[in-house]
């Protein structure tokens, strides 16, 4: 049986994998979804195309058929990850083998996700590494669970697998169960839903609803983009909004494809603004609360003003923010259930942005409610005539009449428009989104002798409160304390629900004797009433505990020799700090990520006010307002956290990577670990004096297209590939290089580009292009680093050090030995002068002592590929070029090209703008124009004296001027003014205003990079380096620096 073709298969009679093979044959370079490089934004994103998708999907197929061979009987086959593109890859795999795939949520306690394992007969899980650690409580509690790990998302990508067809006709196949998503458990345990491939061809026929005259449909059609277009999501893979932006519009849209951001970073208003920054989105799809936080942010309304529309569920927009964003974009708030899907809608006016509209042909009915007065219950009908359109026929088929226990108000002056009022039965849905069912917890609490009742609230709130009413008996003085008497029976109930339900110590309320739960005829407590009784105290407890969490009582952290801290007393006391707060992460390794185990945004509160509490009983003099979010996010995980931790308790430093025999120990470590196995080459090198074959790693960023458009004039230069991560390098270099003022002329034509992965053996490159590399390069410029200067040290290993490592194999076991020049930088030996004061100039010279690179990630990390270059040539042989470069500044010959906003620079604008004062003497204004530096860069490349040994180059501007010219030409030229201060006096004056004024610490831009500017003491501005290498070679000229040429450069940013 041939598959139909994407031409012949109308919409609403495909199947997903059928149409996605379509796709990929048809179109296979249409954008699927776009994904981040890594964790760090400012490294970019990945665009996946079909084609790219469907050898994943294959390759997957090809992974569980192999594995676990296929399925006759639609057997249920678990799958549990982070939230990334293998969910989709999985799923779709798992179909084309013929099973049903169980999604549950990660979130859930091990003995709900058992429960949904045992209704659907699923005995077998498939897991991302990731979140290995969720997985071993489900194996203790069931020993045969068979558990198996799949390949990683670059595995799949970088597969060439054969096609794996899915052939089945829709015909025959639209009853076929095809994966199971669940309830969110309103009434105890979720329950499973189980859809069929016709569930989806709902949403593919939705384009085809009737129209009302003079009305425009809002129901999934409005996912068809024309001309396609982003949008961006933070809805996992688990969820029915996350399952269906990650394979119904990609694949039956035309065309939405779902932009995704790091997945183990939890969504936030500050992570949707650097997407947006990235991205040209036409759409969001979020819970409210996210985009309130963008919102909040100055310049916030900015960023929604592009979109054609912002979709949200999940909760309400408060009316101060709706209206906002309503005046700049269309709001479109999606009513809809797991059993159920999204009821089809027409658009309201705009300035009704909160209400819904049905359309009036899909089967719905607003019934008035029992126990509610002026609410009504949305009441949804199923029979053959719905069957097209409604996701009901096929998720609940002994279904004709669906009440779905949501109530809605209808306007007072516009019949047929509803507002979302709340839900019949018990589940609360905080302000992020996050739902849970409080029912268990107060079913355990109301257990307690001394108690009459107990209530959970949380409705809208970013954590959950619980109210807790005594016996009359109990007398007063015994009220008092009986939060602290029933902490262990609510410890007890946290167990039964999510993370974000869970009660924290300083989130109880104890209700007064003349104020008892209002009940109703037959005893049971009326939650809305009851909340309106107290709201008072709901109220002051929400304002006394919102800047910052309650801690708990936990164990204490003892010096073993005051005031000495072992690492090991450390890490025993955060471990315990973990498991005393969050139990279910009782048993993770010390280096397991604290994200991939469970830990989110909401219970980061939580350990940070437990981790302080504990802190203060053995330091009470301690200043611990650095250690917030931002600390746990870059030490996810026991060990490093610890390593924090000891660090300041030993130190009093704030810096975050330990002490200067263990910064010193941790580069020496690294430049062990990449050095391992060096050894001489068996065979001697071709010499090759004539023109340079150059393979250049890394041609996009800012410098990247400078030095390729420097190459291509260069006449010593015969060819050139470009490395890049992505596919889409060549197109993003020709828009630099044409924004910059080269034209992509017939040199560029020349150009090859290949898609690189620094992090794998031979560059992730087929066996074909490597080998034809190794023949023909004899240049390698390695130019691929991030330019991060407050990431730690760590987050620099992979890929740039390990890719380092692999170049240098490449280099090593090639018959040209191709020379490396590493572009390096000054921060590498920043430190000079503070170690050999009485020789005041970075010499262009090897230096093997770690403490002269600058106390920041950035500049050690390049330090330690110095290090490692300069051993590579010891013992291999390789010739090698260090190009340290300072701080690049614009252009001086190109027309129409900005200089992109150098953060730490841009940090120290606005922060001064903020405080009113300007830091003196930071450093000298030594920098170099882009369009010389590559230029010069270029000319050692060409350079024939240097085709052996290994050469260091300092690349800075040669007429130094002082800090004040930046400081004068901010005053003259942009009127940021203000007293001068010195640096540590600035910082500390940042630190203070930081800390007194917390919510409004996005003001201050700086705060990123306070560690690196302490490690600058009173200011490197007297730091030189001797520039004489280059100019034995290279003739480039440089202009003088002055207040114009700094005018122009920044001129371009937004201050």
């Amino acid at each position: 049986m041939s598959p139909v073709t994407y031409e012949t298969t109308p919409h609403g009679n495909r199947t997903l994998p059928q149409a996605l093979d379509d796709l990929a044959t048809s179109i296979p370079d249409r954008l699927y979804a776009s994904v981040p490089r890594d964790r760090d934004l400012s490294n970019g994103f990945a665009d996946v195309s079909c084609g790219d998708m469907a050898r994943c999907v294959n390759f997957t197929a090809h992974w569980i058929s192999t594995t676990l061979g296929r399925s006759e009987s639609f057997e249920t086959l678990a799958y549990i990850g982070i939230p990334d593109l293998r969910s989709a890859a999985v799923f779709l795999g798992a179909v084309k083998c013929g099973y049903r795939v169980l999604l549950p949520s990660p979130r859930n306690p091990p003995a709900t996700n058992m429960s949904l394992m045992e209704q659907t007969n699923c005995t077998r899980v498939l897991h991302a590494a990731e979140v290995a650690p969720v997985i071993k409580p489900l194996v203790a509690l069931r020993k045969d669970l068979v558990c198996l790990e799949i390949p990683s998302f670059r595995d799949m990508l970088g597969s060439r697998p054969e096609p794996f067809p899915y052939e089945k006709p829709f015909a025959d196949a639209q009853d076929d169960p095809i994966v199971v998503l669940h309830s969110s458990g309103s009434t105890g345990l979720p329950k499973p839903i189980t859809m069929t491939h016709a569930t989806f061809a709902v949403l593919d026929n939705e384009r085809y609803l009737p129209k009302v005259p003079g009305r425009r449909n809002r129901d999934y059609s409005i996912w068809d983009f024309n001309g396609g277009g982003r949008f961006y999501t933070v809805f996992p893979y688990f969820h029915l909004a996350g399952f269906l932006s990650l394979l119904i519009n990609p694949i039956f849209t035309e065309s939405s494809s779902p932009v995704l951001g790091p997945p183990l970073m939890p969504p936030s208003g500050a992570l949707l603004k650097e997407v947006m920054r990235h991205q040209k989105l036409r759409a969001l799809y979020l819970p409210p609360s996210i985009a309130e936080q963008l919102l909040m942010e100055p310049g916030g309304l900015e960023f929604f003003k592009e979109l054609d529309f912002l979709c949200y569920t999940g909760g309400p927009f408060s009316p101060n923010a709706g209206e906002q964003l309503s005046k700049v974009t269309e709001l479109c708030p999606l009513y809809g259930s797991t059993e159920a899907f999204q009821v089809p809608q027409l658009a309201p006016s705009a300035e009704d942005w909160a209400w819904m509209e049905w359309n009036p042909h899909f089967k719905v009915e607003m019934q008035p409610s029992e126990d509610e007065a002026d609410s009504f219950e949305l009441v949804l009908f199923a029979d053959e005539s719905t069957r097209t359109i409604s996701a009901l026929n096929h998720n609940m088929r002994s279904i004709a009449e669906y009440h779905t226990k949501d109530l809605f108000k209808q306007h007072p002056e516009k019949p047929g428009l509803w507002r979302y009022y709340g839900r019949k039965d018990d589940i609360i849905v905080l302000s992020n989104g996050e739902k849970f069912n409080p029912v268990p917890i107060e079913l355990t609490i109301q257990g307690h002798p001394a108690l009459a009742g107990a209530l959970v609230i949380g409705q809208g709130r970013s954590r959950a409160t619980l109210l807790i009413e005594p016996k009359p008996d109990v007398a007063d003085e015994k009220r008092n304390g009986l939060s602290e008497s029933i902490w262990p029976l609510v410890e007890d109930a946290n167990r039964l629900v999510p993370a974000q339900g869970r009660i924290l110590r300083g989130n109880i309320i104890v209700a007064k004797l003349n104020k008892p739960f209002s009940r109703a005829g037959k005893g049971t407590i009326v939650r809305k009433l009851t909340e309106q009784l107290y709201n008072l105290e709901i109220e002051e407890l929400y304002a006394t505990t919102s800047a910052a969490p309650p801690q708990q009582e936990l164990p204490r952290l003892q010096a073993t020799m005051k005031p000495h801290f072992e690492i090991g007393t450390v890490l025993s006391y955060v471990r315990s700090i973990i498991s005393s707060s969050f139990p279910e992460l009782s048993g993770i390794e010390d280096d397991d990520d604290l994200f991939s185990s469970g830990l989110d945004s909401v219970m980061i509160g939580q350990l940070l006010g437990n981790l302080k509490g504990g802190l203060k009983e053995s330091s009470p003099a301690s200043d611990l307002s650095w250690l917030g979010t931002r600390i746990v996010y870059r030490n996810s995980s026991i060990r490093r956290l610890s390593n924090v931790l000891a660090h300041f308790l030993n130190s009093g430093e704030l810096q975050t990577e330990g002490t200067t025999q263990f910064r010193i120990t941790a580069m020496d470590e690294l430049v062990q670990k990449y050095t391992q196995g060096l050894t001489k080459a068996s065979t001697p090198a071709k010499e090759d004096a004539g023109p340079r074959s150059v393979a250049l790693v890394g041609s996009t960023g800012y410098l990247g297209p400078q030095i390729l458009a420097a190459l291509l004039e260069n006449p010593s230069v015969a060819s050139i590939v470009c490395l890049n991560r992505g596919s889409d390098a060549g197109d993003r270099t020709a828009k630099a290089l044409e924004s910059a003022g080269f034209p992509t002329n017939e040199h560029f034509k020349d150009v090859k580009f290949l898609a690189a992965d620094l992090g794998s053996a031979n560059l992730g490159l087929s066996e074909r292009d490597f080998n034809l590399l190794s023949s023909e390069v004899d240049t390698i410029v390695y130019n691929s680093w991030n330019p991060n200067f407050s990431l730690p040290l760590p987050s620099f290993e992979k890929p740039f050090l390990s890719g380092l490592r692999h170049i240098i194999d490449w280099s090593r076991h090639s018959p040209k030995r191709p020379r490396i020049t590493f572009i390096s930088s000054i921060a590498a030996v920043g430190n000079w002068s503070k170690v050999f004061p009485k020789e005041p100039e970075i010499p262009e010279a090897p230096i093997e002592d770690g403490n002269v690179a600058m106390h920041m990630g950035y500049g050690e990390s390049k330090g330690i590929a110095e290090r490692v270059l300069q051993i590579a040539h010891r013992e291999c042989g390789i010739p090698v070029n260090i190009i340290r470069i300072g701080q690049i500044g614009g252009t001086i010959t190109s027309s129409g090209s900005t200089w992109p906003a150098q953060g730490w620079l841009l940090g120290i604008i606005r922060t001064s703008k903020a405080l009113g004062v300007l830091p003196t003497h930071v450093s000298p204004v030594d920098w170099i124009p882009v369009d010389a530096l590559a230029m010069q860069i270029s000319d050692t490349v060409a350079n024939a004296d240097s085709t052996s040994g290994y050469h260091i180059f300092n690349l800075v501007h040669p007429e130094v001027a002082a800090w004040g010219m930046f400081l004068d030409t901010l005053r003259s030229r942009f009127g940021v003014d203000g007293q001068r201060i010195s640096l540590p006096q600035w910082l500390d004056r940042l630190d203070e205003k930081a800390q007194a004024d917390a919510t409004e610490q996005k003001k201050y831009a700086a705060l990123k990079y306070s560690d690196f500017l302490r490690s600058m003491g009173e200011g490197r501005e007297d730091m030189r380096c001797k520039s004489e290498n280059i100019s034995k070679i290279s003739q480039v000229s440089m202009i003088p620096l002055s207040e114009q040429l700094l005018a122009e450069w920044l001129a371009g940013w937004k201050f």
